[in-house]
């Protein structure tokens, strides 16, 4: 009895003290395993990621020339946006968005055209509510090493908001609603609250540890429930057998 005595004292703390995070370990996993990935990836919200090269280019700038004027040059990519080639170029001091034709760089963007450009990707038919610089302190959806970007939100039933770069012109992400969300409860579901990304984390690992005690506590007490019960039985078979 000192063993279901001791069992039931670890139980009943360890799951005072690890109950409400497996309570929202129960409810973020039923929300993750619920929602489609694809469409919390939003990928329902986008278009033209992928647009061919037109097949009237014309004349193009000479590659040769943008390698005399970018120092440090890495690649050089030809692309098409919104039906226009362009080249983006990686240079020592970043990406470049050059327009093909006339050589000259229209980078970075502005907001207008990053305005234009998300509404270019965006798969819905409402416009652009506002679009915003992000240079420092980005909000925790984004990284940091993305910066700067331009968040263009749209007022739909998402939320949607699509992060443009103003050195390329590409569709970087997209957030919305749900996905806000899916990240929230993947915090608390990791326990990770800065950088949401490690699952090896000392906290997790402890209260993990913790609530794996207080389950294999149980387990003993369940062992000694149904062997009390079955020796209540027999006890009271044998009284009955002596009537």
């Amino acid at each position: 009895m000192k063993t279901a005595s001791l069992s039931r004292k670890v139980h009943k703390w360890l799951f005072l003290f690890v109950g409400v995070q497996a309570l929202l370990w129960t409810l973020s996993g039923a929300y993750m395993v619920v929602m489609d990935l694809d469409f919390i990836h939003g990928n329902h919200l986008v278009k033209n990621l992928h647009e061919p090269l037109p097949t009237q280019r014309g004349t193009l700038a000479p590659t040769q020339a943008l390698l005399e004027r970018y120092s440090g040059v890495k690649s050089i990519q030809l692309k098409a946006l919104q039906a226009s080639p362009y080249y983006v170029i990686q240079a020592a001091d970043g990406a470049h968005l050059v327009d093909a034709r006339s050589g000259s760089e229209v980078s970075p963007i502005q907001g207008d055209r990053a305005r234009t450009l998300a509404e270019h990707y965006y798969s819905g038919s409402v416009p652009a509510a506002s679009a915003e610089l992000i240079t420092d302190n980005p909000p925790t959806e984004i990284p940091s090493r993305a910066l700067p970007l331009w968040r263009v939100n749209f007022d739909d039933r998402y939320g949607t908001s699509l992060y443009i770069s103003p050195n390329t012109g590409a569709l970087v992400t997209r957030r919305h609603d749900y996905w806000r969300a899916f990240d929230f409860l993947w915090m608390l579901h990791i326990m990770d609250y800065e950088e949401r990304a490690d699952i090896h984390n000392p906290l997790l690992l402890i209260v993990t540890i913790v609530s794996l005690t207080g389950v294999l506590a149980g387990l003993i007490l369940l062992f000694y429930s149904f062997a009390r019960r079955k020796k209540a039985a027999g006890t009271a078979a044998a009284a009955g057998g002596a009537q």
